[in-house]
């Protein structure tokens, strides 16, 4: 049962390639999806377990009691089966996700650039995930305020039909966001580096914020009945927003206790062969990257790394609809303390810069 919800992955991205090379060229995911029309009863009885618990906190700040939990869970879910969630059809959405995956940009964008498609008038829907507390102190303008912990429950009030441009605090749960309303049909996107790292510390972002509250949209807009049960177990967990901590990693790589991790970098190749942590292995983030997502095995909780948090969210947004126990390393590799600035992420743990290792790793 350890390799399920892998060997699933890879048999429904298999049935794609083939059902693909017989009807000339359809693609992965329609003919995965074409496939398992007939089949799913199958393998869809795959709904997840979640805890009904309410989080009302849109920080992306990481908790000890959240990685806590990270490390308990390998122990209680290794004797279970594991649970896809929502089953084929939100599998194929996910491997959908990635297929069709921008070739450049992160589907993401830099402050400026939202500015600049707000001077032209553009007819976009800016969605500001922060706290109400937050948002009430100032957002960009024409911004509606749903907080993260709350999408679940508003996944049918978001448009589907304009391109939304999603904003929280460092860029963290806004990435996640924005593969959960990609996935429920939405043209989702995120806004890089979030309020804190982003949008309040580009030039002239004075110009384009306010504290007026924006109603959200009265109409509805329907989502996947599968896939919309999916989204709102994601939201049901205790452990929102999945960040891991890195100083915890370290200890467990230094105490022996690694091994209870999988451990995934996806920067890309050259940056992973010049220093990784140590055990983790390699799958480069971008287009077509779903290809590889069956290696992972679900025996065990994936910390997934990249830079500064915000791609690796997205990865991990993926693989906890496809059923794994995923976190985020919060604040990816980060960057080193300097000055007063105390750094972030994996490279502002003392020593940790040292435990560095380069070439590649073999996969588990």
């Amino acid at each position: 049962m350890k390799k399920r919800i892998a060997l699933i992955i890879s048999f429904v991205f298999a049935l794609g390639l083939l059902a693909g090379c017989a009807g000339g060229g359809e693609s992965a995911s329609s003919a995965a999806s074409s496939a398992a029309d007939t089949s799913a009863s199958a393998s869809a009885d795959t709904s997840a377990s979640a805890s009904a618990s309410a989080d009302t906190s849109a920080s992306a700040s990481a908790s000890a009691s959240a990685s806590a939990s990270a490390s308990s869970s390998a122990a209680s879910s290794s004797d279970t089966e594991s649970h896809i969630v929502g089953g084929i059809t939100v599998i194929n959405k996910v491997l959908e996700y990635w297929e069709n995956f921008p070739e450049e940009g992160n589907n993401q964008l830099p402050a400026d650039k939202i500015f600049e498609k707000m001077d032209a008038g553009e007819d976009i829907y800016l969605l500001d995930i922060r706290s109400a507390e937050d948002y009430a102190q100032g957002h960009l303008k024409g911004a509606v305020n749903i907080p993260y912990a709350q999408l679940g429950a508003n996944i049918e009030s978001i448009p589907d039909d304009k391109d939304i441009w999603i904003n929280c605090y460092t860029g963290q749960t806004s990435s996640q966001a924005t593969v959960l309303l990609s996935v429920a049909g939405k043209k989702a996107h995120n806004i890089q580096s979030g309020w804190n790292r982003g949008i309040s510390q580009a030039e002239g972002y004075e110009n384009y914020i306010d504290t007026e509250e924006v109603a959200p949209f009265e109409g509805t807009y329907a989502v996947d009945a599968d896939v919309k049960e999916a989204i709102e177990n994601y939201f049901a967990s205790d452990d929102k927003p999945f960040n891991f901590d890195p100083e915890e990693l370290k200890a467990a790589i230094e105490g022996g206790t690694a091994d209870q991790y999988y451990i995934l970098s996806v920067r890309q190749e050259k940056d992973y062969n010049e220093g990784h942590i140590p055990g983790a292995v390699n799958i480069p983030f971008g287009k077509g990257m779903q290809q590889s997502f069956g290696m992972i095995m679900d025996d065990k909780p994936v910390i997934i790394y990249c830079y500064t948090g915000q791609t690796a969210s997205q990865v991990l947004a993926s693989f906890r609809l496809l059923g794994y126990d995923a976190w985020n390393l919060n604040g990816g590799m980060g960057k080193a303390p300097e000055g007063d600035n105390p750094g972030f992420g994996w490279l502002s743990v003392e020593g940790a810069a040292d435990m560095l290792e380069g070439g590649a790793a073999a996969a588990a």
